[in-house]
């Protein structure tokens, strides 16, 4: 396990936090920052449930991105909802430096006061009210703009967001492709104070395999089923067995929570057709990250409401705060 000597003055280091909305490419742009896939992405909303962390290390710097759930305004009695946000808002509370990602495919609107967008914006110039931080604006998914003309730049939602908070620069990329990414990094590392590595040098997060293999997992959910079922699965890694001299392959278990009995069915599928294909998509990705074959076993289970009971999430791993 390598690390980096405390004795190079020239070494930087440092946390940058990700944040945006549902559904911004926040999990594409931090797999894309540490070349692995290993952050759970869906084009559906709220794939990302906990803060996951990602560590990217060169010769000169080590950066620690902090993945966040999108930022929305938690409905009343949603506690999983709520623990998403509370997730979001606790990691920019410490961090060297933002990087907050917005969707320049689609139009931005700031003139409803209850919108999520607001909302976000609102949370962020509180914490810099506190402390000044470094604040890089993302217009992502570049991609899909129409070829030589930067559509986002030319509506009034651009310049209303620029003229509510300190935006230090504004990059225009592409999480999916990589396009535009490194003249980011290359701000984003001046930015790091100086100082030794906090992570080895051989990490790619300090998430544990177990709960890498939990957001793996997740990521099929939302990839095979409906638009509503995902929201009502939690995955909960029972068993990870490593490699012994009688066995030789990683073995894990999972349950896969549904809030209604009438739900099992559906991940099941018909003959347990649904609950192989999100199994075996999910030990494919599973093995491509641990570069090793593992074996998978997937259990459906009922729990009824379990994201609106609290004893529940925090079996689960969603420990929800009290109110702000």
């Amino acid at each position: 396990m390598q690390t980096v000597s405390p004795q190079n003055p020239d070494f930087r280091c440092g946390f940058v936090a990700i944040i945006g909305r549902p559904n911004v490419g926040k999990s594409t742009f931090l797999n894309r920052m540490i070349g692995e896939r290993m952050a759970a992405v869906s084009p559906k909303a709220q794939t990302t449930r906990r803060r996951f962390r990602g560590i990217k290390t060169e010769d000169s710097y080590q950066m620690i991105f902090v993945d966040t759930p999108g930022v929305h305004r938690a409905p009343q009695g949603k506690m999983l909802n709520e623990y998403c946000v509370s997730e979001a808002l606790d990691a920019i509370e410490d961090t060297d430096a933002f990087v907050y990602i917005v969707d320049g495919s689609r139009e931005l609107k700031l003139d409803d006061p209850e919108s999520d967008e607001v909302f976000l914006i609102s949370q962020l110039q509180r914490v810099l009210k506190k402390r000044a931080v470094p604040l890089f604006l993302v217009l992502n998914k570049m991609d899909l703009w129409e070829k030589g003309k930067n559509k986002f730049s030319e509506q009034k939602g651009f310049e209303d967001l620029i003229s509510r908070l300190p935006v230090k620069a504004v990059y225009p990329l592409s999480a999916r492709t990589g396009d535009g990414v490194d003249p980011l990094v290359a701000e984003l590392i001046q930015t790091l104070p100086t100082g030794p590595a906090f992570f080895p040098l051989d990490e790619l997060t300090d998430q544990s395999m177990r709960q890498v293999a939990g957001e793996l997992i997740q990521e099929q959910l939302f990839h095979f089923l409906g638009d509503e079922i995902p929201y009502s699965c939690a995955v909960e890694i029972v068993s990870y067995k490593d490699p012994t001299e009688g066995k030789r392959l990683t073995e894990i278990e999972a349950n896969i929570h549904v809030e209604r009995e009438s739900q099992k069915s559906m991940v099941i599928g018909k003959g347990g057709a649904k609950i192989k294909e999100i199994g075996q998509s999910a030990r494919e990705s599973i093995e491509r990250l641990m570069n090793e074959k593992i074996v998978l076993r997937l259990q459906v289970k009922h729990s009824p409401k379990w994201t609106k009971d609290l004893e529940q999430l925090k079996r689960l791993g969603y420990t929800v705060p009290e109110r702000r």
